[in-house]
């Protein structure tokens, strides 16, 4: 289950690259949608960037080779996520 603070960020960027969801579209769905991929390698592909892993490293997990027409989505959405993730570690103590 992917965090809700990379939900949260993975829908800002959504509005961000003006990307709407469609009726009755879960969010997972959106992102699959826009990263054309299924919902079950949209999953894994959050939950590697949630890891922590580069855009590149989330896209090799889930067998993207060419981002180049969603680049500036993915972009946004690893580095919001970075920032989440960033944000939940230091709550927590970590890395400090």
């Amino acid at each position: 289950m992917v965090d809700s603070n990379v939900l949260r960020a993975v829908g800002e960027a959504l509005q961000t690259h003006d990307v709407v969801p469609r009726q009755q579209e879960t969010l997972p769905e959106t992102v699959a949608r826009t990263l054309d991929v299924s919902q079950g390698d949209a999953a894994r592909w959050l939950e590697a960037l949630e890891e922590g892993c580069s855009v590149d490293a989330a896209n090799a997990r889930i067998g993207i080779v060419s981002h180049k027409d969603n680049e500036g989505f993915l972009t946004t959405v690893a580095k919001l996520i970075g920032s989440a993730a960033g944000s939940v570690a230091a709550k927590a103590g970590i890395g400090g």
